[in-house]
């Protein structure tokens, strides 16, 4: 695997791996002495295996990725973390897989790690990735991806997979993809038609001002409403998990239904955002990869800048999602209830299902 470091874990823990090999790093670390303790369920108690102890807050463990997932605790004293692990799954053929644990709540509460992952698509996984995910006892996929995108890149086989659910929310974020058979030729469409004029003039800039109202309109939109209430009424099946929902890059339809999903768990806002923003971290390089190949193609520079605005994750993007829901419905679980037609005993069950006390100190 080489290095990676974590783009982001919980508040106060930094993990960057170097093969089989993990650093933790404990922010703002005073203590006189910490216990690193390990486990392979992500519960507390059964967290209970002491690893090494540090003065500074910084522990070196082996971690072999095949054998993995690990979920640790820091202690000191009457100092405790909340439950960790590392945030972004190691595989080789997919990228932005990613465990949606460790979130906290507005009542003080946090999402348990294990059960949601988020992520792209699941169609270049080789056999180390597949056992790494049997290992983590995936059960249900959720594949945001359009009946195109799903026949020119099929998921890969993971024996453990119980079912797979298609959740299109026939959004515009697939639109590009509807007709192209790969990379390159996605991104001669996607210029052919500035080109053309097929694209209004007052979008083609570096604002994002497009994804910004689809992101808007999704809120209230018949086919997202059928996706997306899908999508939930499954997480509220807890025969359903672990459960893994995902489109082709994991940015804009996993994105939302993420947001959904950690709307209804009452996540606080920030949190929310960060989770989505980590896709822009996680997905830099591939970006600046993609900016060379549109360069290519066009030297208008207005051209390129509404391209990458449209591949970008930007904070506002998700924020105009949310306030859309705020001046339609007075609450989240309004929202949840006449919009998506959930009902109070689902949105209680998942936050049961899906949320614990936290245990930091």
């Amino acid at each position: 695997m080489g290095e990676y470091k974590q783009p982001y874990t919980i508040s106060n823990i930094e993990i960057q791996r170097n093969d089989n090999q993990l650093t933790i790093r404990l922010a703002n670390a005073s203590k006189s002495e910490y216990q690193l303790y390990v486990g392979r369920e992500p519960e507390a108690e059964k967290i209970n295996k002491l690893l090494v102890t540090s003065s500074t807050g910084e522990f070196t463990v082996s971690s072999p990725v095949a054998e993995g997932p690990y979920y640790f605790l820091i202690k000191s004293g009457d100092f405790k973390t909340n439950i960790f692990s590392e945030r972004v799954i190691q595989l080789h053929g997919a990228i932005n897989i990613r465990d949606m644990g460790g979130y906290e709540t507005n009542d003080g509460r946090v999402t348990k790690w294990g059960l949601l992952f988020r992520g792209d698509q699941l169609s270049k996984l080789d056999t180390d990735d597949v056992k790494l995910l049997e290992r983590m006892n995936l059960k249900t996929i959720v594949d945001y991806r359009s009946d195109h995108e799903r026949n020119i890149n099929p998921n890969v086989e993971i024996p453990s997979v119980a079912n797979t659910y298609h959740c299109d929310p026939h959004s515009s974020f697939s639109e590009a993809a509807a007709n192209a058979i790969d990379l390159h030729s996605e991104n001669v469409k996607l210029v052919s038609a500035l080109e053309k004029g097929e694209i209004d003039p007052k979008y083609i800039n570096g604002k994002g001002e497009n994804v910004i109202e689809d992101y808007r309109k999704l809120i209230d939109s018949d086919e997202a409403k059928n996706a997306y209430g899908k999508f939930l009424r499954i997480c509220a099946d807890n025969e359903n998990i672990p459960l893994v929902h995902h489109c082709r890059g994991g940015k804009d339809r996993t994105g939302l239904g993420s947001m959904f999903l950690l709307l209804l768990l009452n996540v606080k806002e920030e949190e929310i955002i960060r989770d989505y923003v980590l896709t822009g971290i996680i997905r830099r390089e591939r970006n600046q990869l993609k900016y060379q190949h549109y360069s290519a193609l066009t030297s208008n520079q207005n051209y390129l800048d509404y391209l990458m605005a449209m591949i970008e994750t930007r904070e506002e993007y998700v924020k105009a999602s949310i306030d859309r829901l705020k001046e339609l419905y007075e609450s989240v679980d309004a929202y949840m209830i006449q919009h998506f037609g959930l009902t109070e005993e689902q949105i209680e069950r998942m936050r049961e299902i899906y949320l614990e006390e936290s245990v930091a100190k």
